[in-house]
């Protein structure tokens, strides 16, 4: 009902002032609370990759074990509402490991992201 209504406003708009550049308009998608949670997860999941970036030992994929990058995140949309993302810690040693889970850990506690 909205879009309609956006498009009666247009062309009334354009044939009342005979305004071609009004047809540069275009209707803007409703927002809906589905679509805001998307962009909530994809905004805290690019937030969390830009600041593990520096961790050598760290790789994000999805449940399939495809890569996951901050450009790509916003083209994904699970069917459950989700992103599927899972953080790979890849070290030498079970202690590196350890020691990078904790420090992740606390980056997730604090919210320092």
């Amino acid at each position: 009902m909205s879009t309609v209504m956006i498009q009666i406003m247009v062309g009334w708009v354009k044939n009342l002032f005979n305004y071609s550049k009004v047809e540069e308009f275009t209707l803007v998608e409703e927002v809906t609370p589905s679509r805001m949670g998307f962009h909530f997860e994809h905004d805290e999941l690019k937030r969390l990759m830009v600041r593990l970036k520096g961790f050598e030992t760290v790789e994000f994929t999805d449940a399939y074990g495809t890569p996951l990058t901050p450009e790509g995140i916003d083209k994904r949309f699970g069917k459950d509402g989700g992103i599927d993302c899972i953080i790979h810690i890849i070290a030498p040693s079970e202690k590196g490991a350890k020691n990078v889970a904790t420090r992740i850990r606390k980056i997730f506690v604090k919210g320092d992201y």
